[in-house]
């Protein structure tokens, strides 16, 4: 593991060597980006279906958001804030709105590693940290750049959450917390319990304030109040059919519904795979049982964090890398509960990386408890790899079980608390 440091610290020290990397890198993937989404007669990227829904609310037809699709015949899913926030570009060339979202993309890359190096006290990771970090996550990234997807604006609002929450500004990680949830039902909406478990109250009113502001009143006041309350009610009538037993003969069941799919990881949709394997035996005999299963695990997993607080330390202090490690734990669950879960919504394992490696440094060298840490950070990077390329391995789930092997190792591995905690300094 030190050659590992060595190295990346061989490259941070010759930053004129790291920068040319990292800008070869970043022009490749822009190069194979817009090719893919503004060139290719395909248009390979999900940012044509943001688009036209967007284009829908500039011609004042907002009502049929949920009705459209792009050239690939792939619906728009979101809530309506997203539709409306992109209407002013929607009908930019199709290549410069290509080009900016990957921009952007990157801009999010740069802004979670700036945030990141502004955490406090010993929740701040060091430099070669990071890059192993996101190196680790490098199939994710990729994966997630190169479809126009938001899986790194994503990574950033829970850095910036993050950050916010460390530096007090309560109401402002409130708020970034609800924007992130409404623009898209992300891995971040479980960040509620964390906060929840954190009594931190004035975050998780923020956040329902925010929650009423993105998902009714910014919108109302754009499209009407009529035409919002419908699009919401449509929005989740979409999203709740899913768990129906009728949900093979939706419309959507062979874009997002099926369990058949390498690209979900989900426990319910690997779970399904394994058991029912194929499409056509489930559709004729669907269990529910399964359904019921994996909803129980999915509180298993929520119930953990709590339990391993014992109660006379939940408003008492937390170590700054503990309330890190935590953080990162409630990032993950939602991957894991719910029955959609696509392989580059796993972005966010970037902090349970980070949260793994910063506990690791401060094990023992010889201890198990740094050998486990660094095991199974490894083979989920490897299983994150090998499902990306081989889709046998991502239809047996090895993205998800190698990210549920890494979670349970660094919720074993909790760092204990302290006597004082910095956050709750007055």
């Amino acid at each position: 593991m030190e050659l590992v440091q060595k190295t990346i610290d061989f490259f941070l020290r010759r930053k004129w060597l790291g920068i040319l990397l990292v800008a070869s890198l970043a022009l490749g993937v822009g190069i194979s980006t817009f090719y893919r989404g503004a060139i290719s007669p395909k248009q390979r990227t999900d940012l044509t279906v943001f688009l036209i829904a967007g284009e829908m609310v500039a011609e004042g037809r907002a009502d049929h958001i949920y009705g459209i699709e792009n050239i690939r015949h792939w619906h728009y899913v979101y809530p309506p804030i997203l539709a409306i926030l992109l209407a002013p570009i929607s009908q930019w060339p199709l290549g410069v709105n290509v080009a900016l979202a990957y921009l952007l993309s990157l801009a999010c890359l740069a802004g979670t590693i700036m945030l990141s190096l502004r955490f406090k006290e010993n929740a701040k990771p060091k430099p070669w940290q990071i890059v192993l970090a996101m190196l680790f996550c490098l199939p994710l990234l990729l994966n997630t750049l190169t479809r126009g997807q938001l899986g790194t604006i994503s990574l950033f609002f829970a850095a910036w959450i993050f950050y916010a929450y460390f530096e007090q500004k309560k109401i402002m990680a409130g708020v970034l917390l609800a924007l992130a949830v409404t623009l898209k039902i992300s891995p971040l909406a479980f960040l509620a319990f964390f906060f929840l478990m954190k009594r931190e109250w004035k975050i998780l009113i923020s956040a329902a304030a925010g929650f009423v502001f993105f998902f009714f009143v910014f919108p109302s006041f754009v499209i009407g109040f009529e035409t919002n309350f419908a699009l919401l009610k449509t929005w989740v009538e979409l999203m709740s059919f899913s768990q129906t037993s009728a949900a093979p003969q939706h419309y959507l069941w062979g874009e997002l519904f099926t369990p058949f799919t390498d690209d979900n990881q989900s426990i319910y949709a690997t779970v399904t795979r394994l058991a029912w394997g194929s499409q056509e035996a489930f559709i004729r005999y669907p269990n529910h049982f399964i359904k019921m299963m994996t909803s129980a695990i999915g509180f298993i997993l929520l119930a953990l964090p709590f339990l391993k607080t014992k109660k006379d330390d939940i408003a008492r202090a937390k170590d700054p890398l503990r309330s890190l490690t935590e953080f990162s734990l409630f990032l993950m669950i939602m991957l894991f509960a719910s029955p959609v879960t696509q392989i580059h919504h796993y972005t966010v394992a970037y902090f349970l990386f980070l949260a793994a490696l910063m506990t690791a440094e401060k094990c023992e060298r010889r201890s198990w408890s740094r050998r486990s840490l660094w095991i199974s950070m490894w083979l989920c990077a490897f299983c994150f790899i090998v499902g990306k390329i081989f889709w046998q391995a991502g239809e047996w789930g090895l993205p998800l079980w190698g990210s549920m092997l890494l979670w349970g190792v660094v919720l074993l591995n909790l760092p204990g608390k302290s006597a004082e905690d910095p956050l709750k300094q007055p």
